[in-house]
């Protein structure tokens, strides 16, 4: 069985978009460890559960005890590569187009 091009090119962007979107977790939890590190036993951030607001939470409190620390950015640069990966995908599929 001969695949078509436009198949080949859609899995593609979907093992790509599988890519960003682990690396974005990845760094997340990387993020999570680095806060963990600078607050008391009992205060410390979970790493299961997440909404919204505790993302934002994290962010803002990641840029705000590391002002230098790349992490945000990188989670934030994998996020939309999974995304862009995942409209390519869904062009490729045809429910874009």
């Amino acid at each position: 069985m001969q695949m078509s091009t436009r198949a080949i090119i859609g899995i593609i962007f979907f093992c790509l978009a599988g890519t960003g979107c682990f690396l974005a977790n990845m760094f997340l939890m990387m993020m999570i460890g680095e806060i963990n590190r600078k607050r008391q036993e009992g205060n410390l951030v979970s790493y299961l559960g997440f909404t919204f607001f505790k993302l934002l939470r994290i962010f803002r409190e990641y840029r705000s005890l590391y002002p230098d620390g790349k992490l945000h950015i990188y989670s934030l640069a994998a996020t939309g590569l999974m995304f862009i990966c995942m409209i390519g995908v869904a062009v490729c599929i045809g429910i874009i187009g």
